[in-house]
């Protein structure tokens, strides 16, 4: 049976065919581990150490914690590790990493706010006979309420929005509410090292029923999917999957060759050929606009519907239109409202914009009606050039 998690769900939405490459294929990947990573791998192994150390009464000091993370970080590091923003060295992340664990060290020394009870802990929760797995970085327990701690060694920072509808941890909750008797809320706790912050949630027993529902929605698609295709996001650029992924294979050839071979490479002459034509084409586009438009004011002054050359004739066509708000006008959404209220979303559904103001334009529409969509409408003169020979 498949076991799920969190980061299995999350790659298939990210890029099904990462998820095809890892999950069903297994396929090994050529590029080593990102930096990132390994820093925040690091980092986790420091405050393991802290918290289970405490677990026997020893409270490390803080040289004595930076003295085990650069051990760990000498002993685990290797040139396969992949540095992707190049105007940053192994020395950048590094320094990174012991500023993360002293800004720590200092917010929560002694650290007898809370009551540890486990470390890197897997949970396993069943959703419809489905098995979801995790790992909790840190669970605790303070003054009856159990808390869930992540620690995040991003740059960039998570806002509260996001945290309310974080899926991961929100699952965690649901397996230590099954997990523990005494548990009546739980508390999830992002630290974020890199801004010495601390975000925190919570969620109400609905808000989780709701949770297992996306997650079994979520499940299905996968088990449903026949295809597997890329998506390119920014993600990509940490990808180690890049060389399998059709969207940077050649690029992971073209790199691979010399400077000879490379200007030989018939892709890399193809695409240097098509840009080549696109920044004629471009031109060419510019030049026709500005004649076009010289057209359009010649038949103003002209007062003339078609102007002839030696064997084309150049046909003026031109109509005042009403448009409506589209997607990415402010007022869409008001605008939608309005067809729904007045009864008209089902007959133009999904807004077909072109459908509506035809019927706008031929009256097809209740009078009372068109009164409301008027305020959303817009007078816009279309014009267009036809061609043909004489």
């Amino acid at each position: 049976m498949t076991v799920y998690s969190h980061s299995r769900i999350s790659s298939f939405e990210q890029c099904p065919l990462k998820f095809k490459l890892h999950y069903i294929d297994e396929v090994e990947s050529e590029i080593g581990e990102g930096v990132e990573a390994f820093l925040g791998s690091r980092v986790h192994d420091v405050l393991e150490k802290l918290y289970k150390d405490l677990k026997f009464e020893k409270i490390n000091t803080l040289p004595e914690l930076l003295e085990f993370y650069n051990s760990e970080w000498e002993k685990n590091w290797n040139e396969n590790i992949l540095i992707v923003r190049k105007e940053y060295d192994k020395e950048n992340y590094r320094q990174m990493g012991e500023r993360f664990i002293t800004d720590y060290y200092n917010r929560y020394k002694p650290f007898d706010h809370d009551k540890t009870i486990g470390l890197e802990m897997r949970i396993v929760i069943d959703i419809n006979g489905k098995k979801i797995q995790g790992f909790i970085d840190r669970l605790a327990s303070k003054d009856g309420v159990y808390e869930i701690h992540d620690y995040k060694t991003a740059n960039t920072l998570m806002t509260q929005e996001k945290a309310d509808e974080d899926r991961q941890l929100a699952l965690y909750a649901i397996a230590v509410k099954e997990m523990f008797s005494d548990c009546e809320k739980v508390e999830l706790v992002w630290h974020y090292l890199a801004f010495d912050k601390e975000i925190r949630s919570t969620r109400e027993d609905e808000a989780l029923e709701e949770l297992k529902k996306e997650v079994l929605k979520a499940i299905e698609s996968i088990e449903s999917a026949e295809n597997y295709p890329a998506k390119e996001s920014a993600l990509c650029d940490w990808c180690e999957y890049q060389p399998d992924c059709p969207n940077f294979r050649h690029l992971f050839e073209v790199e691979k060759k010399t400077i000879e071979e490379f200007k030989d490479d018939d892709g890399v002459k193809l695409a240097n050929e098509y840009a080549a034509w696109k920044i004629k084409e471009q031109k060419v586009n510019e030049k026709v606009k500005e004649i076009r438009d010289k057209i359009f004011a010649f038949g103003e002054q002209k007062k003339v519907n078609k102007v002839y050359g030696s064997d084309t004739a150049v046909t003026i066509w031109q109509k005042d239109c009403v448009k409506f708000p589209g997607r990415t006008d402010e007022r869409h959404a008001t605008f939608v409202e309005l067809l729904k209220k007045e009864g008209l979303w089902d007959e133009f559904t999904t807004l077909d914009k072109f459908k509506l103001e035809k019927a706008f334009e031929n009256l097809d529409i209740d009078p009372e009606k068109m009164q409301e969509l008027a305020k959303f409408g817009k007078k816009e003169l279309i014009k267009r050039l036809y061609m043909r020979k004489r």
